[in-house]
């Protein structure tokens, strides 16, 4: 097979590189959300790179690195997290795959990130492994409660974070061994400006101090199953975690579960568990470094959820 041409994206490739990823995912995406999440995420831009048809500009294949600074064994690393991987089906085949994933992580070893990470489908889970040396990182799960019901809560509704989310941040998450080092530009970029703000955010705690909150999300299937999602989720303590489930619960009336997607070593894993939550699925969780041996999954507490990185949720 010639060779692909490989080259970085520009805007001007947005509605070609849309058309990709909507030919390929069953998420759709607008050119308005590609780059609200590509080149508005205030850590920096997302670095995407394209596969051309050989002797042609069209493009046949993308993937992106967003940056996300990390928390890893009391370590501050900035990383990358690895989306919107995407190869028509003409060139699903290990050369091309392997020539467009051995560019991008080339190039983004001149970089100023020292590593991905990443939770790859079934598909392409064993050739990150076996062919481009992603190694094991951790997992998420599936944690999913049926036919949720709404109850009584003290929480409100928040349309923008004020500063005092760094503070509350701190809090939460000083002891924990693994986590995104999230701030209040970053939150409100992520889940207060989306495009067409698919998002609900509700809070607890006075104005003047955060205590907790939840991020929420309506899907439907194709079938018509009908599922909310919590897309992030903190508190300060259980009293406070039982009011933002709560309000989790009432948002998801109507619906047939409500799920988030855990990481090993989730602090509220235990009290999710005693309200009724199941393990569903396991995604497994990938990393691969630019330079040197890739590190282990830290031991203690850690906190990612597809919220903290996923265009698609």
């Amino acid at each position: 097979m010639p060779h692909l041409g490989l080259r970085m994206a520009t805007r001007e490739d947005t509605p070609e590189i849309v058309a990709l990823m909507n030919a390929t995912f069953r998420t759709p995406v607008d050119s308005k959300t590609w780059e609200w999440y590509v080149y508005g995420n205030p850590f920096g831009p997302s670095r995407v790179y394209v596969a051309l048809e050989p002797d042609e500009e069209t493009i046949v294949g993308a993937v992106g690195f967003a940056p996300i600074p990390l928390r890893i064994a009391g370590a501050t690393v900035m990383g990358d997290y690895a989306h919107s991987l995407a190869i028509k089906p003409a060139y699903r085949d290990t050369m091309s795959y392997m020539a467009l994933l051995r560019h991008a992580l080339q190039v983004q070893a001149g970089g100023p990130t020292v590593l991905a990470i990443g939770p790859p489908n079934r598909t392409a889970y064993p050739i990150h492994k076996g062919l481009m040396q992603w190694r094991d990182f951790g997992y998420l799960d599936c944690l999913r409660k049926v036919s949720p019901q709404c109850e009584r809560h003290n929480c409100r509704e928040l349309d923008v974070f004020t500063d005092q989310f760094d503070r509350f941040y701190a809090r939460v998450s000083k002891n924990l061994a693994f986590c995104v080092k999230k701030t209040a530009e970053w939150v409100n970029w992520r889940f207060c400006r989306r495009p067409g703000s698919p998002y609900t955010v509700y809070v607890t705690g006075s104005e003047d101090e955060l205590t907790g909150y939840v991020v929420l999300k309506h899907w439907r299937e194709p079938d018509g199953y009908r599922k909310a999602h919590i897309l992030d989720l903190h508190a300060v303590d259980q009293a406070v975690l039982s009011q933002l489930l709560a309000a989790a619960e009432c948002y998801a009336t109507g619906c047939d579960e409500l799920n988030l997607w855990a990481v090993q070593g989730y602090p509220y894993r235990c009290y999710l568990e005693s309200m009724g939550f199941a393990a569903g699925f396991r995604q497994p969780l990938l990393v691969r470094t630019y330079h040197g041996a890739a590190p282990a999954y830290p031991v203690g507490d850690g906190s990612l959820m597809y919220g903290d990185g996923d265009i698609q949720y």
